[in-house]
């Protein structure tokens, strides 16, 4: 299984997947046009990774902004990793917030509350 970076842009973050080190990184602003089109490639590759999964598996998420289209990838994406911990794959998630920005502070407790994983809210 490959690694995918993409680097950041205007509508798109960073991202970094890098399967046989079991990291995934997101890193920036979400807010493209077509936000499915961005992120299919990264969840097609995380639901082959849920197959040959390392332990631990580490997910850093650190988004500025984000639209509603990012916000269902992100889920769509974490939710393929669920399946791991019953696997006995230890997942940690870090979502990055910062302190004086509520908004994304809230996706992260939603976030937290929708997902079965080890979630992590990380102010910066």
């Amino acid at each position: 299984m490959e690694n995918i970076e993409i680097e950041a842009s205007e509508n798109t973050p960073l991202v970094k997947f890098h399967p046989k080190q079991g990291s995934l990184e997101i890193k920036g602003r979400s807010i493209s046009e077509n936000s499915v089109k961005f992120y299919r490639p990264l969840i097609d590759s995380v639901e082959k990774y849920v197959f040959k999964p390392i332990s631990p598996t580490l997910v850093n998420i650190q988004l500025d902004y984000f639209n509603t289209a990012s916000a269902k990838c992100i889920i769509e994406l974490l939710k393929k990793l669920e399946s791991l911990p019953k696997k006995g794959i230890t997942v940690e998630v870090n979502w990055y917030y910062q302190a004086n920005e509520p908004a994304s502070y809230h996706s992260g407790m939603d976030y937290k509350s929708i997902l079965n994983l080890n979630f992590n809210l990380v102010k910066m």
